[in-house]
């Protein structure tokens, strides 16, 4: 295997375990793929892996942010209401699920992520080039 296929590796690898290192290894994977493109001598095959890798983080990244905000606003939202304005017992038992519900998406989303990674990982073997599939590529 040549050089530039186990640079890809790496940022495979770093990217798969990002869900595990609360973003860092991640970070760590984008910033080497994109010195990796800068460099361009990997060729189009690898080159569109590094591409994948970065957008499939920052499509993650993106949807882990909103998830976190929408959680905690709608949680918020509801506590606020259930305490200040209107007392149901129904109102507290939706928000004491919210983040629950919240947490079901991030794991169903992670498993996404990882299918994606070894995709991406079985077409580097073959040396297929990575491919986009239309809408959310999660």
């Amino acid at each position: 295997m040549n050089k530039p296929k186990k640079d890809i590796w790496i940022a495979y690898i770093l990217s798969c375990l990002t869900p595990f290192t609360c973003l860092i290894s991640g970070v760590i994977a984008i910033v080497y793929a994109g010195y990796r493109l800068d460099k361009g001598e990997d060729g189009e095959v690898v080159d569109s892996h590094y591409y994948g890798l970065i957008r499939t983080f920052f499509l993650n990244l993106t949807y882990f942010v909103v998830l976190i905000i929408t959680v905690a606003t709608a949680n918020g939202v509801l506590i606020g209401v259930n305490d200040y304005w209107y007392r149901n017992h129904i109102i507290d038992d939706i928000a004491y699920y919210i983040p629950y519900v919240g947490m079901l998406f991030g794991l169903i989303a992670i498993f996404i992520w990882f299918v994606r990674m070894f995709q991406g990982m079985k077409k580097l073997k073959e040396n297929q080039p990575f491919s986009f599939s239309k809408g959310p590529n999660l």
